[in-house]
């Protein structure tokens, strides 16, 4: 499911700015710039979702961008949250999975030093319309 939030920038008087989401508590960030504020608050936004998603919280729905809270000089955005992405990159970690084969493929692979595993991987991602 696509996540798009509100992000706010309110410029700081050292320059640069502070980035909010205001529906999500704590997902705060400060910035140089547009571009760096939107890289980072984006990254604020799917590592909060990941972990509400995966600890099974409610999460927020995004307020919408006109009733989103402003002070004076800040300036309101969307930003999409890309978790797909985002989980690929944190949640990589690898997991045991037993599979059957048969005998003769099996030594074959080995004479051939083949890795069961990334020819597994690279199958599930191209069935799955995977690209890295």
């Amino acid at each position: 499911m696509p996540y798009v939030y509100p992000v706010v920038f309110s410029p700081l008087d050292q320059g640069g700015y502070c980035v909010y989401a205001p529906d999500f508590k704590g997902c705060i960030t400060e910035a140089t710039d547009y571009a760096d504020g939107i890289l980072k608050i984006r990254d604020g936004l799917c590592g909060m979702l990941y972990i509400m998603e995966r600890d099974k919280m409610d999460v927020p729905e995004p307020t919408h961008i006109d009733q989103t809270p402003r002070g004076p000089g800040d300036i309101v955005t969307l930003v999409d949250a890309p978790l797909e992405e985002y989980r690929r990159r944190v949640g990589s970690k690898a997991v045991r999975r037993t599979i059957s084969i048969p005998e003769w493929l099996d030594k074959l692979a080995v004479k051939n030093e083949i890795s069961l595993s990334q020819i597994t991987q690279r199958a599930l991602k191209s069935e799955l319309r995977i690209h890295d």
